[in-house]
């Protein structure tokens, strides 16, 4: 049974023990995919961290990128099971890459500069493009649109600072953090062009 179905099955249960309606159902329905897809999400990414030796970071750049794609949106692929293969992959590669980087004093001596980068970036794109959304859940209401942008911004503002005080105890943690947070900069460019180019005439 897929996710969709399950959560479809569940939520018709206990829309008949609570009595409520069709449409309460339907959003609850959706609820109940996004927390069993989360909960999925989070176990794959951690065995992926476990895997390459690096849970800790593998984790860390899954937050700092997790708290930005939350207001700030992103691509979604075809289908539930690529997304998460996807996503465990990434998220493992950069943890392993940061726990492996973090030992060296070379990378530990830039690594304010990689904070820096990242979180320029990561402004950068929020306060030009955030929120994106995809044609199928399009955020219709001005005054959410405006609320979501200054969340993304304040998050692109306060995530890096907080990994600048982190780089001298946990530089590999600091890197992780840094490469999620760029991570879901570029992603958030990437789904605004890929909109642009649908809603292009011819």
């Amino acid at each position: 049974m897929s996710i969709n179905k399950a959560s479809g099955s569940l939520a018709r249960y206990l829309v008949a023990e609570l009595k409520t309606t069709g449409v309460q159902e339907e959003v609850l329905a959706y609820g109940l995919e996004l927390l069993f897809l989360g909960a999925i999400g989070l176990i794959a990414v951690a065995l992926g961290g476990f895997l390459v030796g690096a849970p800790s970071e593998t984790l860390f750049a899954l937050l700092c990128a997790t708290l930005l794609r939350l207001p700030g949106g992103g691509m979604h692929l075809s289908s539930p099971g690529k997304c998460l293969s996807f996503t465990a992959l990434i998220f493992s590669i950069m943890g392993f890459l940061a726990r492996r980087l973090g030992g060296y004093l070379f990378v530990q001596q830039h690594i304010t500069w990689v904070v820096l980068g990242s979180g320029l970036l990561s402004l950068a794109i929020s306060a030009w493009l955030a929120p994106v959304t995809s044609p199928a859940k399009p955020i219709n209401s001005p005054v959410l649109r405006r609320k979501l942008h200054r969340v993304a911004v304040g998050i692109a503002v306060v995530v890096p600072v907080i990994l600048f005080f982190m780089r001298g105890r946990w530089p590999s943690l600091a890197l992780a953090g840094a490469a999620g947070l760029a991570w879901q900069g570029a992603i958030i460019y990437l789904a605004s062009v890929s909109q642009n180019k649908e809603v292009k005439p011819g």
